[in-house]
């Protein structure tokens, strides 16, 4: 069994029940990590049931969380080959917030009084761009 935890985005969000009565969550997750070329973004198929489920439904679609489960592989065959497919089964969930969908920078940023007298001391103009 393949052990995974990682920061994940909840890209869709699916609910059912099972024959008990418990919640099963699936959809798409999106989840991040370090290739040759540098940061590669990719999605990868969850299922959780009873209480990861339930923290999932409450944090909703498009919420970022920690998530605690294994990579299930199923064979799934075809005409003349066999395919894997991967999937995360999580067994834990915990949100730490909604992504940021858009930034927002400011038209104009004023220059503080004392930020413009250092800047009159050393003869410097301020930028109309911000330092970031």
């Amino acid at each position: 069994m393949i052990e995974i935890n990682t920061s994940v985005i909840i890209k869709s969000l699916n609910e059912s029940h099972d024959k008990e009565g418990s919640l099963i969550c699936y959809g798409l997750a999106e989840f991040c990590y370090r290739g040759k070329d540098g940061l590669v973004v990719d999605e990868i198929p969850y299922r959780c049931k009873g209480t990861p489920a339930l923290d999932i439904r409450s944090s909703g679609e498009y919420s970022q969380g920690i998530a605690n489960g294994y990579i299930d592989l199923q064979t799934s065959e075809r005409e003349t080959y066999k395919e894997k497919v991967a999937s995360l089964v999580i067994r834990g969930f915990m949100e730490i917030g909604k992504p940021i969908k858009e930034v927002v920078q400011p038209e104009k940023v004023e220059t503080p009084d004392f930020a413009q007298e250092i800047l009159d001391q050393n003869g410097e103009e301020a930028s109309d761009t911000p330092p970031f």
